[in-house]
Order: structure tokens, then sequence, then C-alpha cells
């Protein structure tokens, strides 16, 4: 399972161009659709019928509060091996439509805001089309070697699942970016939870994803080690004294993954969150996993959870009329955009 998001700049500036109207890139996704002669049918999170015209106004109409150089929305593709499309027999469509919607709850469930809530999947504004056909491209192996010619339709099962969604949550009032930073939304961690849910809902026992072998490191790094330390002491500084790290603790993490990228992506996450003054109940796990550990049933958990939404309430709510509007996922600096699985 491959999950996809689109950076117009590499993947198509014509087709997917989201700093505008939506309107070409569903016309481009309406071409299979003509080609074989028939009705191009969307779908969103509620609904399995849709026609071009109804999302494209959906997404249109849901750009209040961006400028005009920002992207208005993003593409993102979702793509299971011919393996797993067999497994849910050749592509149906219903399966997939169902496979979409737990993607995209998952999509707005990976955005972390300022005020420590979340992103429900009805706030998102999406459609999504199914493709059954995929070409070959002049990069491809085949082609390359005389097997395939450019633009001919490649071999076997090749349903894939085309999905825009707004830059804006439904009420117009947050900004989801899935490429920006990571303390905001994890596209790593999406991609992945796009393969978990398909194992999980078809039943599906695929092979172990492909990733780059983390460097052997017999002893730990000292360098590394030491600038972790001075990391969670000025973590530690701002955070409550009973949420504090221990840096041992957290050295240890970061040596068992070979001190990489997700290791320091999940620790800039960790430190967001004290300068937030949010709990740090959860940082080891999320260190560890990338994943937030269900709250605890005690006590004091919750109290500290209720404290802090009150803290952000009273924030938003400062002075007359005022309205709280996020940006989450600010722009990446050049040369941080996530590649796909």
């Amino acid at each position: 399972m491959h999950a996809k998001l689109i950076n117009p700049n590499v993947h198509g500036k014509k087709a997917y161009n989201n700093q505008g109207s939506a309107a070409q890139t569903l016309n481009y996704l309406t071409q299979e659709a003509r080609k074989n002669g028939l009705e191009a049918r969307f779908f969103d999170g509620q609904l399995d019928a849709l026609d071009r015209d109804s999302v494209l106004a959906a997404l249109d109409n849901n750009v209040k509060g961006l400028r005009a150089n920002e992207a208005k929305f993003y593409s993102l593709v979702l793509s299971p091996s011919p393996e797993e499309l067999a497994h849910v027999g050749g592509g149906e469509e219903e399966k997939l439509r169902t496979f979409t919607r737990e993607v995209m709850a998952a999509y707005a469930a990976g955005f972390r805001l300022k005020d420590g809530g979340a992103v429900g999947k009805d706030e998102l504004v999406w459609g999504a089309i199914i493709h059954q056909e995929r070409t070959h491209r002049g990069t491809d192996a085949a082609v390359k070697e005389g097997e395939a010619q450019a633009g001919q339709p490649r071999p076997g099962l090749q349903a894939h699942i085309h999905v825009v969604v707004s830059a804006r949550d439904r009420s117009q009032r947050v900004t989801l970016n899935p490429g920006g930073r990571v303390s905001r939304f994890s596209l790593r961690d999406w991609q992945e939870e796009a393969r978990l849910v398909f194992e999980r809902q078809f039943q599906y026992q695929g092979p172990a994803p492909k990733r780059k072998d983390a460097p052997a490191i017999a002893a730990p790094n000292p360098k590394r080690n030491a600038r972790i330390a001075e990391r969670v002491g000025q973590l530690n500084r701002q955070a409550a004294p009973s949420q504090r790290l221990d840096a041992e603790r957290v050295q240890r993490i970061a040596q068992g993954r070979g001190y990489d990228r997700i290791f320091y992506d999940r620790l800039r996450r960790v430190e967001d969150r004290a300068r937030q003054g949010r709990p740090l109940d959860n940082a080891y796990h999320l260190l560890a996993t990338g994943r937030e550990e269900p709250a605890r049933p005690n006590t004091g958990h919750r109290v500290r959870q209720a404290l802090h939404s009150l803290q952000q309430t009273l924030r938003a709510t400062s002075g007359p009329e005022h309205v709280a509007t996020q940006d989450i996922g600010e722009q990446r600096r050049r040369g941080q955009w996530e590649a796909e699985l």
C-alpha cells in the first residue's frame, strides 16, 4: 500500500496546481471516465456518487481566509498493490470507498491543533475518484528496456484512488497543510497508517514494508547524546516538575532508532508541546512509536488535561468578538517535502 501527497512542482504543475480553483485538477481526474465513454463519479465521506461540479463547488467555496499564493487544496493518491487488490476482489469499488473513508479519518486525526484539540473526519472537505487503469511513463523500466511504450496501459490490477482535499476545515477557521511541519502533521505516520488501515479492514497480511536499515550502533554516540541531553534540559525547564523527562531514557530511545531523522521529528513534536504548556504524559510512547498513547484513566492526568483545555479556552475567547484562526502545518523550508513510502 502506497499513500502519496502530490507535490505540484514535481508531479505536474498543470494537472495538480493547487493555488487556484480545483477545476483543472478535477478535469484531469475525469479523463479516464471520458475516455471510456462514462460519466466520472466521485465520492466523499458520506455520498457514493457525486458529479465533478458538486466536488468543485465544495472545494472552491471552502477557501475563506487563504491568500492568493497559498494552496487551496491538496491531492493525495492511495495505491494498493496488485496483491492487495486481488485480496479485495480486484478493485471492488465499494470496498475501496470504505477504505478511503477510513484513511481520510486517519488523515484528519493526524493534525495536531495548537490548543491540543483534534480535527474530526467530518470537518474535512474532500472528494475522491477511483481509477482502474495506469499507463507507463517514460521513466518506467519496461519502457527503457523496450518492453512497453510510454502511455501504454500497464497490465494487471491497477486500481487506485485520487483524493482532493481542501486546505481548510469545514468551518474555514483552520488551515490543514499535510506538507508542513512534522510537529503539526507527520506525513510519514499517515502513510504508515494507510497501510495498517488496509490490513486491519480486510484482514490482509502483507510483506513488511521496505525501509532503509538503521545504521548499526555498537555503542551510544556521545556527541548526539550530549545534544539530546541539552535539548531535554531545555524542554524540562518549560515543563512542570511532574512532567519532566529523563534524558538517559530519551537517549536510549534515540540509540534504539539509530539516531534517525524520525526520532528527531518526534522530539520536535514533544518540544513543541512543552513550549505550548501541554501535558507530556505520553512523551516516551510518542518518541518510541510516533503514536499517541491513550489517556490513562487516572485523576491527575484528567485534571491536567482539563486545566490545559481551560487555559486555551480563556486565551481563545479573550476580548470581544475574538476569533481564533490557526494554520496547522506551516510551510516547510526548502527541501523538506516528505517522500512517499
